[in-house]
């Protein structure tokens, strides 16, 4: 399931040899598979608004099931699929000749071990490190948040919730094609009832935006093909570069003067052959998709032991929740922005299980 952006072409008649026409990168293929990880990725500690308090630290592990929608094209064409599998070998091509996973997951799966320790005054800092099975992707993080209401128990102030609120950032490594980070904010409420063998049980509603922040590195188009054995590469068109060898080997004389370049502008020279495939090299580019998600969560306390539940979801539609056109239109719609249909939301499920000391 690691990304393979170079499946993500509009045309995939351009890795053919005899193309004409240098491979176009699918950009809106891209923001819509990048907003689907950055769902993924996005801080999911489920905690309530009240923090582990001045001599407090908790230590738990979290699993995060997020559902993708994963029979859409930027799933199937955008990843790799199981094990083993390679651009070059691709388990199956659709009905318009691209290759393309033929079984992607249904969901990501995210597992976590995080470190949370209160300073006082309703100050709050967290660490976390987790790894997604089926992919390369390690993520690291970390999280700050406030309460600003905690400690207030007298007069009025006794019959307020518990509020928070916290920033967060998510950092993904491991996968080759893409830069991928999510920062956060979020605002949550939540009110603890004490039962009366003395455990505690504590709903939480909670108000998250996410902007997710991806750039793609340089990506080989056709990766089944060699660009510089097509050429016949012997260097760059810069000053000291064997254009003249070049230019002998093709015209088999060796005692011939070859015109000097226009410009050394530091293009491939090749023995033989065609340097087109040079043209298939490209960047999706860098994307910023912003989420608004809704969370909603239960906690259950008993002396040490501690269990937390949290479900995550889209609060309006991904295309919807966008500042930029662009994006906006990248979500909605294809490539040439004649199939145009709101993005589908989706959904998280956490499942924590922890230590409070």
């Amino acid at each position: 399931m690691d990304p393979a952006l170079s499946r993500l072409v509009v045309d995939p008649s351009c890795a053919q040899l005899d193309a004409t026409a240098a491979c176009v990168p699918d950009r809106a293929l891209y923001y819509k598979l990048v907003s689907q990880w950055g769902f993924a990725l996005a801080p999911s500690a489920a905690y309530e608004a009240r923090t582990t308090g001045l001599t407090g630290f908790q230590l738990s592990l979290l699993g995060a099931f997020t559902a993708i929608d994963s029979s859409a094209d930027y799933w199937r064409r955008g990843t790799r699929g199981g094990e083993g599998a390679s651009d070059t070998a691709a388990q199956s091509s659709d009905a318009e000749g691209f290759a393309q996973n033929p079984d992607p997951d249904s969901w990501l799966q995210l597992y976590s071990i995080e470190v949370r320790k209160g300073f006082g005054f309703g100050v709050e800092a967290a660490g976390s490190l987790g790894i997604m099975p089926n992919t390369s992707l390690v993520a690291w993080g970390a999280d700050l948040r406030v309460a600003p209401l905690e400690g207030l128990r007298h007069g009025a102030w006794r019959f307020l919730p518990d509020a928070s609120l916290g920033v967060g950032l998510r950092r993904a490594t491991g996968m080759s094609d893409l830069n991928l980070g999510v920062l956060a904010l979020d605002a949550r409420i939540s009110e603890p009832l004490v039962g009366p063998s003395g455990f505690i049980v504590t709903p939480w509603l909670g108000y998250q935006f996410t902007r997710t922040d991806a750039e793609s590195s340089w990506v080989d188009l056709t990766p089944g093909r060699d660009a510089l054995a097509e050429c016949g590469y012997v260097g760059s068109n810069v000053p000291g570069a064997p254009q003249s060898t070049a230019s002998e080997a093709a015209s088999g004389d060796s005692g011939s003067s070859p015109a000097a370049p226009a410009a050394f502008d530091g293009s491939p020279v090749c023995r033989n052959g065609s340097g087109a495939d040079f043209a298939n090299v490209a960047s999706f580019g860098e994307a910023d998709v912003l989420r608004h998600r809704v969370l909603l969560g239960l906690s259950y306390r008993r002396e040490l032991l501690r269990l937390g539940a949290e479900l995550i979801t889209d609060l309006v539609h991904p295309d919807d929740a966008q500042s930029s056109a662009g994006v906006a239109t990248a979500l909605r719609c294809d490539n040439s922005a004649s199939d145009c249909h709101s993005s589908p939301r989706q959904w998280t499920l956490v499942l924590q299980v922890g230590a409070v000391f």
